[in-house]
């Protein structure tokens, strides 16, 4: 069923991704670290706040549940580790650095981390994502300014940020865009469809029928590289 519109909010102190719909009763999913509810149209906030109440005790089970999953799942960047990189996967290969600032490059089909040989997790993933925060930024000064052509909007200011909920953001008063760090890890296409998305926003604010009908104008077949894109961090255990 086709999302009207949707947008964030708080339902009884649990963050909610809200997705208004041509639906008569409301769904609810359970992701890790917020919900994610399918309403009808003209649904009360009171109603969803309601809703959302008398299954917390299920929903905050649920919520503990998947963040155990993601924690035992989280990857540890060690040798022989498989690295997503722009749709396709690379082993991992440290190196070890004796001196200087420990860095990742993308050499000879691998990912290669140079680190010490005492860094923990926690500084090879600094370091990996450092590395995916490059590949992003390069890749949006590559991509971004044909999407704006194609759009007829230019965004102001190119953010990259980690972000739980969302593969990007705009911010429609300053024309800033935020894009999730994790977009490094997929197919180009798929950041070539949020930027549009984003920059969508500065014609229309929220998600409704004219918002897409936008959409289906300036990014044709939009819906499957979304549900591509969801697909993937779905099966990663991505809270996305």
């Amino acid at each position: 069923m086709r999302v009207v519109r949707e947008q964030s909010s708080v339902l009884d102190g649990i963050p909610a991704q809200i997705r208004y719909k041509n639906i008569k009763n409301l769904y609810l999913r359970v992701r890790d670290g917020y919900i994610e509810l399918s309403v009808p149209q003209r649904t009360a906030q009171r109603d969803m706040e309601n809703f959302v109440s008398r299954r917390r005790a299920w929903i905050e089970e649920r919520l503990r549940l998947l963040s155990v999953r993601a924690e035992k799942s989280a990857p540890r960047y060690a040798d022989g580790e498989q690295i997503r990189l722009w749709g396709a996967e690379y082993p991992l290969v440290c190196v070890p650095l004796s001196r200087g600032k420990p860095y990742a490059e993308h050499a000879d089909g691998m990912i290669v981390l140079h680190v010490s040989e005492t860094a923990d997790t926690d500084v090879r993933c600094a370091v990996v994502n450092a590395f995916y925060r490059a590949e992003l930024a390069a890749a949006i000064e590559r991509e971004a300014p044909v999407c704006e052509a194609t759009v007829g909007k230019r965004a102001a200011l190119w953010r990259i940020r980690a972000m739980r909920t969302r593969w990007g953001s705009c911010n429609v008063r300053t024309a800033a865009v935020t894009l999730n760090l994790e977009l490094a890890r997929y197919d180009v296409r798929t950041l070539r469809y949020v930027i549009t998305h984003e920059l969508t926003h500065l014609w229309v604010r929220g998600h409704n029928a004219q918002f897409y009908a936008h959409m289906d104008r300036y990014f044709p077949g939009w819906q499957d590289v979304r549900r591509e894109l969801n697909a993937w961090a779905r099966a990663e255990k991505l809270t996305i």
